[in-house]
């Protein structure tokens, strides 16, 4: 029969706390260390569903003329997403480094409670990289986009760096918020 060394069980208990860490400092939209083993893994098409961009819509713009209504993706994201929420741009830093060349790190405030899913209220830190196609629109706006109303789609997904917060933002209006209203029933619907 094999025994476990008391270092065994504390390696495993070490483990077990920074699993639970992990669930504690999700919603962030950076890694947390150590990744839920209980979370989907961040693959291509998660990332063609929660792309972490804001919507040329968001900046008042909409160059592909898009109808959302009738965007399959919007549906999916009500349907997978840890919750969607109103929120409010509260801050925009342009952040540094070797790890952040050219990046922008937003501080997104909620404006009540999660429209669909479970949210803790504290405000969301997310990071938009030169790569980003939203970066030239963040970019453009500067300061001037500071307390523009936004509605955050995000789930967490497992990534090799730990624990992460993807996301996907749209207008906060009467059109997108019907839409949420008329799909929510999706949400449901999949779990059952």
């Amino acid at each position: 029969m094999r025994t476990q060394s008391f270092g065994g069980r504390l390696r495993g208990g070490a483990v077990l706390v920074a699993f639970f860490l992990a669930l504690g400092c999700g919603g962030r939209g950076k890694p947390s260390k150590a990744p839920d083993p209980l979370l989907p893994e961040y693959s291509p098409e998660a990332a063609s569903i929660f792309d972490d961009v804001f919507a040329p819509s968001v900046f008042g713009f909409d160059p592909e003329g898009r109808l959302l209504a009738k965007d399959p993706k919007v549906r999916e994201r009500i349907r997978t997403s840890d919750f969607v929420l109103a929120a409010r741009v509260e801050t925009i830093s342009r952040v540094g480094g070797v790890e952040h060349t050219g990046a922008y790190e937003l501080t997104l405030a909620p404006s009540g409670p999660a429209l669909l899913g479970e949210f803790d209220g504290k405000p969301i830190v997310v990071t938009v990289g030169a790569t980003s196609p939203s970066y030239l629109w963040i970019d453009g706006a500067g300061a001037s986009w500071v307390g523009t109303r936004l509605l955050v789609f995000a789930r967490r997904y497992r990534t090799p760096e730990g624990t992460a917060l993807h996301f996907r933002c749209e207008p906060d209006n009467a059109e997108v918020r019907g839409i949420i209203a008329r799909d929510a029933g999706l949400r449901y619907i999949a779990r059952q």
